[in-house]
């Protein structure tokens, strides 16, 4: 399990998480999906050589899935996996393969990308659980001047059995400790998220379908921003992932 120091869960977690996963035959889990870009290209031509010289490496479906949106990813600054699904192939030879690029160097293709490209492509969706039953924060703040003190990347993000008084003491807290001068605004989307976002921003944090769930931060996004396949892909993983 990774957690950054700058990663904070405001949730009782009543369970091992750990014996969870195992009793469940889970391999990677995420508490935050997300969609990202950065040198996606440079991964996208090494995954495409990989699975034309190894076809039996995913299936399909998966294959479908993935052409829909390759953006599409899990925040790694909290997450658990079964270590050994990175060190035996196919991921470990993929890994092999991208540290021999350099790319993550050269392109700054990020861990985000890597992790959940080898997870969309190499495991099954009852195989990811996405843990929503805690909620969790992590913000990175922006060091840019004209933005400087506000929220850039990441969120504050309910999870289910989060009362509204308790919710809204920790997202008023969340919202008070920005500088005023962000210019934070705060939008209500039915079935998507609430998303706070600097002025300007594009929003993109995926949140759950069909649902009614918080989300507060930088650089968020509604379900409806997303195709049809890539809903039905995230919708596999949560009914496989109910711990509430």
């Amino acid at each position: 399990m990774r957690m950054d120091d700058d990663s904070y869960i405001y949730s009782t977690i009543k369970y091992n998480l750990f014996e969870y996963m195992r009793d469940h035959n889970k391999r990677y889990a995420f508490r935050q999906p997300c969609t990202d870009s950065v040198g996606i290209g440079h991964l996208n031509d090494l995954m495409d050589e990989f699975l034309k010289d190894n076809p039996n490496a995913t299936t399909p479906e998966l294959l479908e899935h993935y052409h829909q949106d390759r953006k599409l990813g899990f925040y790694n600054n909290w997450f658990m996996a079964d270590i050994s699904f990175f060190l035996s192939p196919p991921g470990s030879t993929f890994l092999d393969i991208v540290d021999r690029s350099h790319i993550m160097y050269t392109q700054r293709t990020n861990d985000l990308l890597i992790q959940s490209t080898l997870a969309r492509l190499f495991l099954q969706p009852k195989e990811i659980q996405w843990f929503q039953d805690f909620t969790y924060q992590h913000v990175t703040i922006s060091r840019r001047k004209v933005e400087s003190g506000c929220p850039s990347v990441g969120a504050l993000t309910r999870g289910e059995g989060t009362d509204l008084l308790q919710w809204r003491m920790i997202s008023e807290r969340f919202n008070s400790s920005f500088d005023p001068a962000c210019d934070i605004r705060i939008t209500a989307r039915k079935n998507a998220c609430t998303i706070l976002h600097p002025s300007g921003e594009m929003p993109r944090l995926v949140c759950p379908p069909n649902s009614t769930y918080d989300c507060v931060g930088a650089e968020m996004c509604a379900m409806e921003s997303l195709g049809l396949k890539e809903g039905h892909y995230l919708n596999e993983i949560v009914q496989s992932s109910k711990t509430w």
